[in-house]
């Protein structure tokens, strides 16, 4: 982002921002496979259980603006 904006500017391009980058080498089968684990245990099961409890994920925690104020420009 930083480089297009630099270029926008007429300044001389440092490196080719537009270039696509190059491929990276694709984790091996434990590496995906842990990672699906990770997901599962800090996101998935935490929102299967409370979908299954009939729980939000914003019960227990305080209202923000718990008080309706006029709006002020």
């Amino acid at each position: 982002m930083t480089e297009a904006v630099w270029q926008a500017l007429g300044l001389a391009a440092e490196s080719d921002w537009n270039a696509p980058l190059p491929a990276a080498a694709r984790p091996g089968w434990s590496a995906r496979r842990a990672a699906d684990l990770r997901f599962a245990r800090e996101h998935l099961v935490p929102w299967t259980v409370r979908r299954l409890t009939g729980r939000s994920s914003g019960d227990g925690r305080p209202a923000k603006r718990p008080e309706l104020l006029p709006y002020e420009d």
